[in-house]
């Protein structure tokens, strides 16, 4: 059991009040001279007290009651199957183009890039309850939008309001090192994911790159990237022998070959369609599917109702005795 809090301690301090019925406590009292011969009643010295106490009971266990008294519920580890998964999910003006190219004279505006992936994401979220998910966006800055946490509404509101925004260069090594950051003092209990959701078209400066191999080998982390493309872009297939026409190897094949060479487990895939996607992320899932230990949280023990309920017995005993009370002296 864990100790005991107050939510509202200050109350506390009208405790001392609860003191005034042993200065006056409310019986009716009669005058009548020469009782001072009589013995002493000890009964009824007993009774005057008892109700006295009783008023101050009363008054005590309100005042408690009202101060808000519970215990933490504590933590639980339980042991299930997923990850810890930070989507890192590029907005970019390029992700604002359809996802598969159509005929310029078909007027019927297809998917985005960003659309699509937004859709299968949060698919992703409802098919894996065992996972704790996080979010980054990204374009020419990084924005990190959800904590890793179990609380999936977050992390769903945050995806759905991610929009794509051109303004200059993609910022893709500064938004893996904040997704690595969401490890930094956190225990290892399960699979650490990257989900980098993206279409490239970027580099990485080599100051940057050795900053990357070092988060993820500290943080024991993969990385998977879903390389989301029109169909018409270079594969990441290709070997570095291919080039584009100038003889620049193209960004998104050398980007392909930086993840390989990090050091840390990695994958690919490439979607040019919804259907795509949701078989990377199927596939997502079969890899980050093992067992993992978390922490479960147990709700807090609230002790207000006791003190309540207490201080309503008491009063049903004040009435009671209030009901047998003399109300005038019969000689």
């Amino acid at each position: 059991m864990g100790s005991l809090h107050l939510f509202k301690p200050e109350l506390l301090w009208l405790l001392p009040l609860c003191l005034l019925p042993l200065l006056s406590y409310g019986v009716k009292q009669f005058s009548y001279p020469g009782l001072e011969d009589w013995p002493k009643d000890k009964i009824s010295d007993m009774l005057r007290w008892g109700v006295r106490v009783l008023a101050v009971l009363t008054l005590m266990s309100l005042v408690i009651a009202a101060s808000g008294p519970f215990t933490e519920g504590g933590t639980v580890t339980k042991i299930g199957k997923g990850a810890e998964i930070v989507i890192v999910l590029d907005r970019s003006g390029s992700m604002d183009e359809n996802l598969v190219k159509q005929d310029p004279t078909i007027r019927v505006k297809g998917v985005t890039r960003i659309e699509a992936s937004r859709k299968v994401l949060l698919k992703l979220m409802d098919q894996r309850p065992g996972d704790t998910f996080g979010l980054v966006v990204f374009n020419a800055s990084p924005i990190a939008v959800a904590p890793l946490s179990s609380d999936r509404d977050i992390a769903r509101a945050a995806l759905k309001s991610a929009e794509s925004n051109s303004s200059g260069f993609t910022a893709l090594n500064r938004a893996l090192e904040m997704g690595l950051d969401y490890f930094k003092d956190r225990s290892y209990t399960a699979t650490r994911l990257i989900l980098l959701v993206s279409d490239g078209d970027t580099k990485i400066k080599p100051e940057d790159q050795a900053i990357l191999k070092d988060m993820f080998k500290e943080y024991r982390a993969e990385l998977m990237w879903i390389y989301v493309h029109t169909g018409y872009d270079f594969s990441l297939e290709f070997e570095e022998d291919i080039s584009k026409d100038d003889g620049a190897v193209d960004p998104n094949v050398a980007l392909n070959q930086l993840f390989h060479s990090l050091g840390m487990p990695y994958q690919a895939f490439e979607v040019n369609s919804e259907a795509g996607l949701q078989r990377a992320v199927a596939e997502i899932g079969r890899a980050t599917n093992k067992p993992t230990r978390y922490e479960y949280r147990l709700p807090r023990q609230d002790y207000a109702l006791y003190f309540y309920m207490l201080a309503m017995v008491l009063l049903g005993v004040l009435f009671w005795l209030k009901q047998i009370e003399i109300k005038a002296w019969r000689p």
